[in-house]
């Protein structure tokens, strides 16, 4: 897949494949002493083709330079000559040659076959301890507020999310205290926001000025200081079984008895995080907001790989149970909520735990995972332009892979095993077999841990969870997430739940939302980095439905 990370700047089909060996590259500088102090220190910008357009954040000193983003790698070649500048990749074939003009580097960049533009800014490196000063939940004057979160990766950069407008941006600091975003998520010119963290008569907070595409102060959205909305963090850890669980608990500043929510993982290896500050924007508004290491993941101590869903999910109990002892948590007042993988763990948690109050499933958590790769596939494939024939050879063989990973006994049960093995021999040398983002590869041998992996989730069916559950449930779909799979997604949930008499739940499904939820064009929906808001009103969605769950609750209680 080496050919996928030479195009990757230009076609923005970034793919780093497990095997491959670090880009470990000597740079070499080809300029006099002191002719970098102009390019010296950090940038980031874009690199584009025409509809295409990949993020990228480089570090220049006066020996080298270094891609960290889209991948990280040392530069082979930094030259500044007047105001040319020319940086080299050579293992990526890559060459990108332009001008300096103060603040901006701009010019052609080129990999063998492929043109396109590259505009980078001036930034600076910020502590993440300073840039951790700044998460939270701020609000303006009239009610609106901002929040602000920090990923794993990238981990030196704020995100900032508009509560109201649903907009996300990357904010790439200025200095220590001030911040820019652009147009969209991962563009940074140009600057269409500045926020300056600073105190105003006692108040900590951050004063936003919105631009407009000229740098002028834009009248369509004033803006002014945000107060930075008062909560506690606290590094804390539980127990379910021998597997202790580590995690940050965020508390409104009042004193009483608070709701709570517990924010379980997608799959794989998951940090503790709180989806782009909603979970601040639920302190904000007065709940106790429980995130924690996925076990085997941070400073969580266990295996996520060999857990089942059942395991996961009470993990996520033991985490409301933690709450429930805490003085300043209502016991019968915490509930879930999950992304992904996490939109079947939220319902399942839920059912695992009598008191639980609500449960939030976002893509995910009406099907099997086995049935929603099926129309992952699919769908994947018949973008990709593959024929209906190659799209039904694909689907046959995915599901008889999954009938292996249903058996129990499959795997040494020659008759079965003989012919996914046959299947396997033609269906590896068919183009389809490649096409990436997919569930359709198998391993070849009967051995592979891969079969016990899957084993313990994929043919996971929901809808006894659904059924037996008492919590109310608010399910949310992307409908460019993967467009029939959230079709059927939807009628499972309400079919089963309208079945067992339940009518304490909601299915939203919002136009052009991806995976994520984060809007994409409709044809374009692998779109990242030039992508620009949630859907209107998602985030206080959830908020105003958990709360109208429990002042119903608490009435019904009186």
């Amino acid at each position: 897949m080496f050919r996928v990370i030479l195009k990757a700047f230009l076609l923005m089909t970034l793919t780093v494949a497990g095997g491959l060996s670090p880009l470990n590259l000597v740079g070499r500088a080809q300029q006099s002493t002191g002719a970098l102090t102009t390019l010296a220190g950090e940038w980031v910008g874009n690199i584009t083709s025409p509809g295409k357009s990949e993020f990228a954040r480089l570090s220049l000193t006066e020996n080298a330079g270094e891609f960290h983003k889209p991948l990280k790698a040392k530069l082979s070649l930094v030259r500044l000559e007047g105001s040319r500048v020319q940086l080299e990749l050579s293992s990526a074939k890559l060459v990108m040659t332009g001008t300096i003009a103060g603040d901006v580097i701009e010019g052609e960049a080129e990999v063998p076959g492929t043109k396109g533009r590259f505009h980078l800014v001036r930034s600076v490196k910020v502590a993440a301890e300073i840039l951790a000063r700044y998460v939270g939940a701020y609000r303006f004057r009239n009610g609106d507020y901002l929040v602000i979160d920090t990923f794993a990766d990238p981990p030196d950069t704020l995100f900032v999310t508009d509560v109201k407008s649903g907009e996300a941006r990357a904010a790439f600091p200025k200095s220590a205290t001030q911040f820019t975003t652009g147009p969209a998520l991962y563009v940074a010119s140009p600057t269409t926001q500045t926020l300056t963290f600073r105190d105003n008569a006692g108040h900590e907070g951050v004063q936003v000025i919105d631009l407009d595409q000229k740098g002028r102060l834009s009248n369509q959205k004033p803006r002014g200081f945000a107060v930075r909305v008062p909560i506690r963090r606290e590094e804390v850890t539980f127990k379910n079984g021998g597997v202790t669980l580590a995690g940050t608990l965020v508390t409104p500043a009042a004193k009483g008895k608070r709701p709570a929510i517990v924010f379980t993982h997608g799959g794989g290896p998951q940090l503790r995080e709180v989806f782009w500050g909603l979970g601040y924007l639920f302190a904000a508004r007065g709940f106790v907001v429980l995130s924690y290491d996925k076990r085997g993941v941070g400073k969580s101590t266990g295996n996520w790989s060999e857990a089942s869903f059942e395991d996961l999910a009470d993990d996520a109990v033991a985490g409301a149970r933690f709450l429930q002892a805490r003085k300043d948590v209502a016991a019968n007042q915490i509930g879930f909520w999950g992304l992904s993988q996490g939109g079947w763990i939220a319902p399942l948690a839920a059912s695992r735990f009598p008191a639980a109050a609500f449960a939030i499933a976002l893509s995910g958590g009406g099907l099997s995972p086995a049935e929603q790769e099926l129309f992952d596939s699919e769908y994947e494939l018949s973008r990709a332009g593959f024929t209906a024939n190659e799209v039904n050879e694909a689907l046959a063989f995915q599901k008889l892979k999954n009938e292996i990973i249903a058996s129990p006994t499959a795997p040494t049960t020659d008759a079965k095993w003989d012919q996914y093995a046959r299947a396997r021999a033609i269906a590896k040398d068919r183009k389809w077999y490649r096409q990436p983002g997919i569930d359709v590869r198998g391993p070849e041998k009967r051995d592979d841990p891969f079969w016990n992996y899957m084993r313990r989730f994929y043919a996971y069916d929901p809808a006894p969870t659904l059924r037996s559950s008492r919590a109310p449930l608010l399910a949310i779909f992307g409908e460019l997430d993967t467009p029939e799979g959230v079709k059927a997604n939807v009628r499972a949930i309400r079919q089963i739940l309208d079945q067992a008499g339940r009518r304490d739940y909601i299915v939203k499904v919002y136009p052009n939302g991806r995976h994520n939820l984060m809007e994409v064009p409709p044809d374009n929906p692998n779109e990242y980095v030039r992508l620009k808001r949630f859907p209107l009103g998602l985030f206080e969605t959830m908020v105003d439905w958990t709360t109208t769950q429990l002042r119903r609750r608490a009435a019904d209680r009186r």
